[in-house]
């Protein structure tokens, strides 16, 4: 498979391991990110290009600025993605606007800005949503909440723009290592994986299991799937009690 993918939030974790996937399949890629070194650092060893911002900065359009130096997209890997630990009751206005900027608004935002691309050339988006998505977490609730709109968005997405050619599906990782790593808050040791449950297949996700998973969703053997949250989770979410963290609730 060759095609020109961007992959947001792709210079650490989950999207890393997506960008080195598809680069490996033969793809072109922008790898974009808030960091100029880490971004830039992915782009050299997968030799694709460095796309440096912030998602949250209506102003700043990595589409634009991916499809000017890939010449065109084929795929809109719409990645990036924050979290705050904390329930409903204590995540206050300030996480709220921070969590639906990050997670909700700036990926319908870089979806639209996309649909001209891939109309014209029968391409995909792949949003990443999150099993919390699918369940509702109360520990991280903010970003349960928002994982649940960006399904929501995806179908809505999906079922708009299939007419014209554009497949729209997304990720529901789990528990994955390595994870959300720079853009955690109120954790101790963001991204680390002590005291997680085994799931029923034993053993935690790793990033380059969800990136296989993003590779087939964009690639050509799923020309007919579209509208779909697939979840790679490891069975956590077969089992009542696979997700908890350290046995707490």
């Amino acid at each position: 498979m060759s095609g020109r993918a961007l992959v947001t939030g792709g210079s650490s974790g989950i999207g890393a391991a997506i960008c080195r996937r598809l680069a490996a399949e033969g793809w072109r890629v922008a790898v974009a990110g808030r960091s100029a070194e880490r971004a830039g650092a992915i782009a050299d060893e997968i030799g694709g290009v460095a796309v440096v911002g912030d998602v949250a900065d209506p102003d700043h359009d990595p589409v634009a600025l991916a499809a000017a130096a890939l010449g065109g997209l084929d795929c809109a890997v719409l990645n990036a993605g924050v979290i705050a630990d904390a329930d409903l009751a204590g995540t206050g206005a300030d996480d709220w606007q921070w969590l639906l900027e990050v997670n909700v608004l700036a990926v319908h935002r870089h979806a639209r800005a996309a649909r001209p691309q891939l109309a014209a050339t029968g391409g995909s988006i792949l949003m990443t949503a999150s099993d919390a998505g699918v369940w509702g977490e109360p520990a991280i609730a903010g970003y349960s909440v928002t994982k649940r709109m960006v399904l929501q968005l995806m179908r809505c997405l999906a079922a708009e723009w299939g007419p014209e050619g554009i497949r729209v599906n997304a990720l529901c990782p789990g528990d994955t290592a390595p994870g959300m790593v720079t853009t955690t808050a109120g954790r101790r040791e963001p991204g680390a994986t002590e005291g997680w449950l085994p799931p029923p297949l034993g053993a935690t996700v790793q990033a380059g299991d969800v990136a296989g998973a993003a590779a087939f969703l964009v690639g050509p053997d799923a020309a007919r799937v579209t509208g779909v949250g697939l979840l790679v989770d490891a069975g956590m979410r077969a089992s009542s009690t696979g997700w908890r963290i350290g046995g707490g609730a």
